[in-house]
């Protein structure tokens, strides 16, 4: 019978090929101890005591564009704010994910003395992963308007062809610039666009 830890680990391996080595990973978690896989507090299962395998890191949470496009500047930058305020062995992520098109980084909190600069630190975050495609790392040039996420166009054309050839339809995509005029008058904007080439 299986822990509810190991249910975890098998299915995220299953969902999500292992981007590292574990030694890669440890050498990583070395370097950066509050990317350390203990399991997601958010499940059960979660035990900051168990035996870490380094088969997986907080950092295999981030999409591969935005991990492509922003490991490892932004572990430095977090590395700098922890270590001004001794936090760095403390600090623990509970969960980093997208949302609404944008990378999310919640945390268990950190000392008041650094507060402020971990609020700008996400937000800085947040406003990057805006303009970088979530697939690949190059920058955004299209929005999707299924499941938003911020694309570039080679990576738009290859899901709508995609989606085409499983579902017989696709997401439609918005280029960053109209987003504004879509969200004022959809209607409006799909008569104005609806022959446009992604």
């Amino acid at each position: 019978m299986s822990t509810p830890q190991e249910e975890i680990t098998a299915i995220r391996e299953a969902l999500q090929p292992i981007s590292k080595t574990p030694e890669e990973n440890k050498t990583l978690c070395e370097k950066y101890p509050f990317l350390k896989w203990y399991g997601d507090p958010l499940y059960v299962g979660y035990d900051e005591e168990h035996e870490l395998d380094y088969k997986y890191t907080w950092e295999d949470e981030i999409p591969d564009g935005w991990r492509k496009a922003f490991c490892p500047q932004i572990w430095d930058e977090l590395k700098a704010i922890l270590e001004q305020g001794d936090y760095l062995d403390k600090f623990r992520f509970s969960q980093i994910k997208e949302k609404f098109g944008t990378i999310r980084l919640y945390h268990c909190g950190v000392p008041e003395e650094i507060f402020n600069e971990i609020i700008k630190w996400e937000s800085k975050w947040e406003k990057e992963s805006a303009k970088t495609c979530i697939d690949c790392g190059a920058p955004a040039t299209h929005m999707s308007t299924g499941w938003i996420n911020f694309i570039c166009r080679d990576c738009a054309r290859t899901r709508a062809a995609e989606q085409e050839k499983h579902y017989g339809g696709h997401d439609h995509f918005v280029k960053i610039e109209n987003i504004d005029e879509f969200y004022n008058d959809r209607e409006a904007y799909w008569k104005k666009h609806k022959d446009e080439e992604i």
